[in-house]
Order: structure tokens, then sequence, then C-alpha cells
């Protein structure tokens, strides 16, 4: 492969580059790449008519851009120009462009199997989107399920603003405001490797998505979702929000992959614009930017790059972090990459890439993809490393404050989990306390007061040991205690062969509550047969043996956990009567 590029500048320049492009293909197959920042409608249209005119038989297609890549830097020109020119007879780029104009994915869904069966030998695809537009979401399910597993995707979003609308177009169509615009590149000898950096850190506590409209996050952990950047970063709700906030995009876990979100905008009352959807009940972290962070991530994947040898690399860079390195700067993070070998791209409104079988829409992320005709043809060398505050071998200052924020967090965090647990649990047996044990009777039955039959039954064993008193007296409370703490293990390990949803607790002294969902009166009853003959099994160093009464009840419509409860230690007083050692049930 070869490249070439261009900025637009007037017919005559234009005329002679393509020209020199046709000159030096022979006959050999081209693509060509059109990306406009804000161009001249009309340039961009004289451009394409000189591109019929010279090379007739060459596809091209285009977006647009939040800014162009040029000679491998992100540059101020309107319109840039690439020519890809491939080296084998049967090396081929064919452009599809499928319009979600009325946001038909069906329609997509068999147009792209129709021009997938329509071609042999493809290796990768490059797509680009107009996000906003678009069912983006079903769009890239649909692209995973349709393109065979194993073959690279990856692209971005065209760019829209205030100034102008996003478009597609290919060689021979409209500008579309709507659609997909998918490039396959294919041949018996194509190669790809691809990658994508972001190089933002979690900062601090995670945070669950409570309350979403569409791409509109309302709260976080149940407070209006803009106070996390309020409260914590001072950033003021105003119109430098989108900046602002841009420096600490959310993180969100998908599918063991981190995908990063950035706010737009803020409304009155908190709600935070988001980049695209969070789905409810998400688990978000701040992130943060370090530019030393950033450009360490950056040089690790140019190295594995240079490693490939490409001929060409297709960059994709969000708008977002254009915007983050103050415009041109942007240049630092693609320079690496241009280096190793020609690179061609725009800055994106999102970005697209497969990875690991699954396809995403990320945010604020770098996408590169190396190709090449053939084995490399030489080792490319290591990208000279891009100047940075501080040397390799050290942490920047604010990567070492976030470090020590974030260490500190996790331990509050452990802290925390700690105490949460040690309120709810009894400190010699180490099942639940009389008070979680009994807020979680009152949860359960309350839930299915008016049907609890079938899965929704609630049955409770209550468990009073025999003679507990005289144990103590005789052997004394060390004795006392291993009796307990054997029979609570008993007892736990019991419940959880029987079911994982069911608990256990220390209701007070030598008595014990069980909780079991989705059991009958009867069927708890047997349960606690097993119980009572394990527990005789048992033998202990001083008093040998020991037993236990169970009092068994279901609770009955309408009846709130008090009566219940009150109905199990009847049963239970029933059995301690009838001899002790045995299984009473509460009468219906």
């Amino acid at each position: 492969m070869k490249q070439f590029q261009t900025a637009y500048h007037g017919k005559e320049a234009f005329r002679a580059a393509v020209s020199a492009w046709q000159s030096q293909r022979a006959s050999m197959p081209a693509f060509i790449h059109l990306f406009s920042d804000g161009a001249d409608p009309a340039d961009l249209a004289a451009a394409c008519e000189i591109l019929d005119e010279i090379m007739p038989d060459v596809e091209y297609a285009g977006a647009s851009a939040s800014g162009c890549i040029l000679d491998g830097r992100v540059t101020t020109e309107k319109l840039v120009v690439s020519c890809m020119i491939l080296e084998r007879q049967d090396s081929f780029i064919h452009s599809g462009l499928f319009s979600l104009e009325n946001g038909d994915t069906a329609s997509f869904r068999e147009k792209l199997r129709e021009t997938l069966r329509g071609l042999e030998k493809v290796k990768a695809i490059e797509v680009i989107t107009t996000i906003d537009t678009i069912p983006i979401r079903d769009v890239c399910r649909i692209i995973q399920e349709e393109v065979p597993e194993g073959i690279p995707v990856w692209g971005g979003g065209a760019f829209g603003d205030n100034h102008f609308k996003a478009f597609l177009f290919k060689k021979g169509t409209a500008l579309h405001s709507a659609g997909v615009l998918m490039t396959f590149i294919g041949g018996s000898d194509i190669h790809v490797q691809y990658l994508y950096v972001s190089g933002w850190k979690p900062l601090g506590y995670p945070l669950k998505v409570t309350r979403v409209d569409g791409p509109v996050l309302r709260e976080l952990d149940g407070q209006p979702a803009y106070q996390i950047y309020q409260h914590y970063l001072r950033i003021p709700n105003d119109d430098h929000i989108f900046y602002n906030a841009l420096e600490f995009p959310f993180a969100v876990e998908h599918e063991n992959r981190t995908l990063l979100r950035h706010a737009l905008s803020c409304d009155q009352e908190g709600a935070l614009t988001m980049s695209t959807q969070i789905p409810e009940g998400s688990i978000l972290h701040v992130t943060y930017g370090d530019p030393d962070t950033i450009m360490q991530d950056v040089m690790n994947c140019a190295r594995t790059i240079a490693d490939f040898a490409p001929d060409v690399i297709s960059v994709f860079d969000c708008f977002g972090r254009k915007t983050f390195w103050g415009g041109t700067e942007a240049t630092r993070e693609i320079t690496p990459f241009h280096q190793i070998a020609p690179t061609y791209g725009f800055c994106t409104a999102g970005e697209l890439i497969r990875w690991e079988n699954s396809m995403d829409h990320h945010n604020l992320t770098l996408v590169i993809a190396g190709m090449r005709e053939g084995a490399g043809k030489e080792q490319k060398p290591a990208p000279a490393r891009q100047e940075t505050r501080n040397s390799e071998s050290t942490m920047s200052m604010v990567n070492r404050l976030v470090n020590f924020i974030n260490t500190a967090t996790a331990e509050v965090m452990e802290a925390n989990a700690t105490l949460s647990l040690m309120a709810i649990t009894d400190q010699l047996t180490r099942i639940y306390n009389r008070g979680e044990i009994q807020r979680r009777i009152t949860e359960r039955v309350e839930k299915n007061k008016e049907r609890p039959d079938g899965e929704n039954a609630t049955s409770l064993v209550m468990i009073d040991l025999d003679d507990f008193k005289k144990i103590n007296d005789l052997y004394g409370h060390q004795e006392g205690d291993e009796v307990l703490m054997r029979i609570s293990g008993l007892i736990h390990e019991a419940i959880r062969r029987l079911n994982a949803n069911a608990s256990d607790g220390r209701w007070g002294g030598e008595e014990f509550m069980l909780m079991l969902p989705g059991m009958t009166r009867e069927a708890a009853a047997a349960f606690a047969e097993e119980v009572r003959r394990e527990i005789e099994t048992l033998r202990f160093e001083k008093c040998g043996k020991v037993s236990a009464s169970f009092g068994v009840a279901q609770a009955l419509p309408d009846e709130g956990a008090d009566p219940l409860v009150g109905r199990a230690d009847t049963a239970l007083y029933r059995a301690k009567a009838a001899g002790k050692n045995t299984v009473c049930q509460a009468a219906e």
C-alpha cells in the first residue's frame, strides 16, 4: 500500500495532485477519502468532479469532521483528501453507504448481508456513521452479528455542530445526514493490526445510575447527577460545563470493558445530557485525564503498531481529545503513528471498534488501525518519544495525587464494608444477628402478603437448644460458646445446601431463626427434621451430645411478620412441652 495526501486549495492545485496520484497508480486498485471540516460545499463538489474526471474508475467516500489529519497533524485545513493505492491486483477497497433516514435497522441488516455475500476475502471494515441521527447501539449490534467473527471493524462518527450538520457521502450519492458508511478492505494478502487508546483513569468512589431518560443522566446514587461535579470538582453549571467536565468523563463498565462517556450540557435541575445513553443500574466512575498518563498509553500503542510494520495507518481521534489537548495540540498523540507509516483520518464525534467480539460505541478514544499488503517490508522504527513534563520512570504530580486519593478511597470503602457487615452479624456465631434476620423476615412477608404461596411462600423454623443452661452451669461458658458456634455452623451449611436465598440468624441466647423462601410448612418441617438429626450426631468434649427443639410456621394471607413469628414460637413451645428434641408445626 501507498498513500498520498493533499489539502484542497483550488481546482488547479487539486487537479495537479490528483493527476500525480493517477500516474503513480497505473492500473492498480485505489481508494480515496475526503474529510471536510466545514469546507465550502462548492469546494467539496469541485473536488469530486475532478476525481471523477481524472480517476473515473476509483471509488471515493467521505464525511464531515471536527478536524482533519494531514501529514500526521491535526490541521486547520477545511478539506483534506487522501489516496490509498494498493499494490496487488486482487486487493480491493469497496464502500457501501447505508441510509437510515427513517431508522430502518432491519433494512440495514439485510443490505449489509447482501453486500457481504457479494464480497470475497474481506479482511477488515472501516465504519463511519452519523452518531446522533441513528440508533447507534442497534447498528453496533447488527454489525457485530452480521460481520463474520475475526474481521476487524473500527471507525468513528461524522462530526456536526451548530455550524454544519454531520454528513456522509460516497461516489455518486448526495450527502446523507443519517446513515452508515462502510469501507470493505480485502484481498488474499491484506493484514490489519488495530488498537484503541483511552488514557483516562478512574477516580474515587463507584457511582450507581439510579435515574436516566435516554441520553439524559438524571441521578447518581439518588442525587442529581451534576452534584458529583459541583461537590467534588467545583465545576460550575454554566456555558463552559462541556469543556470543564471534559477532563473528568464517566467510565461505564460494559461487558468486561470500560467505555468513556462525557457530559454535553446540564440543566437547572442538575440533569446531565450525555454523549450517549447510559443504562439505568450501570456503575460509573469519574475519571481524570492526565497528559503524561495519556501519552504513555499512546506510546505503548505506537510501539505495538510499529512491530506490525504497517504500510498505512488509519486514525480516528475523538474531538473531545482534541479539545482536551487544545485544538491542533492534539497532533502530539498522532505524530508517533505518522513516524511509523503515513496516516489519514479525522477527529470524530464518537468512535467505533469491535473488540473481543463485541462492537461498541466509545467516547474520548483514539482508534488506530495499521494496514499492509503481504509481510511487513521492513521493521518500522520505534516512534520518537513525545515530550511530557516528566520522564517515563516517574509519575506526574497529578498521577501521584490521584493514586493517593484512590488508595485512601479503597481503604475507606473496605472499612465501611466491614462496619456494615459487623452491624448485621452476631459476633459469636458469625451468622445474622436478630435485627438483621428480623428485618429480612419482615421485608419478605410484607412483599408477598397478598399471595404468600408457591414461590412467594415463606416458612420460618425457630430452633431452641434443649437444656442449654445446664451446659453453661456444669461445663462453663466456654463449652457453651463452643456448642453455639458448632451448631450455628451446621445450620448455616444446611440452609446453604437447601436454598441460596434462605437466611439464618441468632434470635437470642440459644435460639436460632431460619427463613426459608418458597417452601411450604410441610417441606420446612421435613428440613427441620433433617437438621434435628444432624445435631444429634454432634459430639462435644465435655457435654457429650446435645439436642434441639423446632417450631415451624408458614405465612398466611394478609399475615404480618410479628404474628408469623409468634406462631413459630408457639409451635416451638409445644415441641418443648412434648418432651423436647422434636419438630412441631404451627396450626393453620
